[in-house]
């Protein structure tokens, strides 16, 4: 199944629910669990992955569910949301403001630019933030400590896309 699950983003804007959740596969076969951003958090990439969902009848061994807790709840997925998508309460109680979310999507669509993805951005969590040494989210935060990162990012966003 392809990894989105819906046709486009004015689908989403229409009826915001995929027709399959990669996320609830991915809870249950072990590889992670739910963040405050309602993503999937690994120990090794946290929300930095993609998921894609093969169905099949074959009788597969099964792994455990991932007990440890990965979310630290930061909330800097929460304070960084540029649509306000994202709440502070555990998953299941809040979940994300699927229309907020799709339509700053749908915005940024219309310039011809990426999906947002802020939330998955600032997520400290997994061994990646190490090797990229993203650990301090005063990287994302404070343009004077790191200028030339703000530099590279506001450089990178203004091809690809159109002003409207």
């Amino acid at each position: 199944m392809p990894r989105d699950g819906y046709g486009g983003i004015q689908v989403l804007l229409e009826n915001p629910i995929a027709f399959f959740s990669h996320r609830h596969a991915a809870l249950l076969a072990g590889l992670g669990n739910f963040g405050v951003n309602n993503t999937i958090l690994t120990p090794e990439y946290g929300p930095r992955v993609r998921f894609g969902s093969i169905l099949s009848t074959a009788k597969l061994p099964s792994d455990p569910m991932l007990e440890t807790q990965l979310c630290t709840r930061c909330m800097r997925c929460v304070k960084m949301c540029p649509s306000n998508a994202l709440k502070k309460e555990d998953y299941p109680d809040a979940l994300t403001d699927k229309k907020a979310c799709s339509s700053y999507s749908a915005e940024l669509n219309k310039r011809y630019i990426s999906p947002c993805g802020i939330c998955i951005k600032v997520c400290p969590i997994g061994k990646d933030r190490e090797l990229y040494n993203r650990d301090d989210d005063a990287i994302y935060i404070d343009e004077d400590l790191f200028p030339e990162h703000h530099k590279a990012w506001k450089h990178v966003r203004s091809y690809g896309g159109k002003k409207l």
